[in-house]
C-alpha cells in the first residue's frame, strides 16, 4: 500500500513539475517582457526630452532669424524710400533718370505677414512638462515553500523551488521624480 502510494505521489509530482515547468516559462517570459517594457520606456522618455530640448533650441533660433528678417525688410524699405528719394531729387539735374517707386503695399504686407506669423506662434501650447519615468516595485507574493515541501525528493529533482528568482514586480509611474525636477 505505502509502495502503490508513494507511486501515485512520484506521478503527481512529475505533473507538478510539467505545469511547473510550463508555468516557470511564461512567468520567465512575462518577467523579461517587464524588464524590456521598462527600458524601452526610459529611452523614450530620454528620446523625447532630447527632441523636446531640440525643438526648443529650433524654437528660438527661429525666433531670432524671425527678428533678423523684419529688420532686414525694414533696412530694406528704408534703402528704397532713399533711393527713390534721390532719385526724384535728382531727376531735375539728370540728363536720364529712371522711374522708380517703393512698394509700400508689399512692405505693409510683408509687416502684416510677420505679425500674424508671431500672433499664431505665441497661441502655440507650450510643451507638456518632463516625462515622469515608469519603474519598477517588488511585490511580495505569499508565503516561502516550506522546509517538508523542499525534502520532497521530485522537488530537489526538478528544482521546483526556482519561482523565488523571478521577482514580482509592479509598474508604476514616478511622479515625485517629476515634481522634484520640474521645482529645479
Amino acid at each position: 500500500m505505502a509502495k502503490a502510494l508513494e507511486a501515485k505521489v512520484e506521478e503527481f509530482m512529475a505533473k507538478v513539475a510539467k505545469v511547473y515547468r510550463h508555468h516557470r516559462r511564461i512567468l520567465v517570459i512575462q518577467h523579461v517582457s517587464e524588464l524590456k517594457f521598462v527600458q524601452d520606456a526610459v529611452e523614450l522618455a530620454r528620446n523625447l526630452t532630447s527632441l523636446r530640448q531640440r525643438s526648443l533650441r529650433l524654437r528660438w533660433k527661429l525666433e531670432e532669424l524671425n527678428e533678423r528678417v523684419q529688420r532686414q525688410v525694414e533696412e530694406l524699405w528704408r534703402a528704397e524710400v532713399d533711393v527713390d528719394m534721390k532719385l526724384r531729387a535728382c531727376r531735375g539735374s539728370c540728363r536720364s533718370a529712371l522711374s522708380f517707386s517703393v512698394d509700400h503695399d508689399g512692405y505693409r504686407a510683408l509687416r502684416a505677414d510677420a505679425a500674424e506669423i508671431e500672433r499664431q506662434r505665441s497661441e502655440e501650447v507650450p510643451p507638456p512638462r518632463d516625462i515622469p519615468p515608469i519603474k519598477l516595485r517588488p511585490t511580495l507574493v505569499g508565503p516561502t515553500a516550506s522546509k517538508a515541501y523542499m525534502r520532497i525528493p521530485t522537488v530537489r529533482r526538478e528544482l521546483l523551488t526556482q519561482f523565488e528568482d523571478i521577482g514580482q514586480n509592479q509598474l508604476f509611474v514616478d511622479k515625485s521624480e517629476n515634481v522634484a525636477s520640474q521645482e529645479s
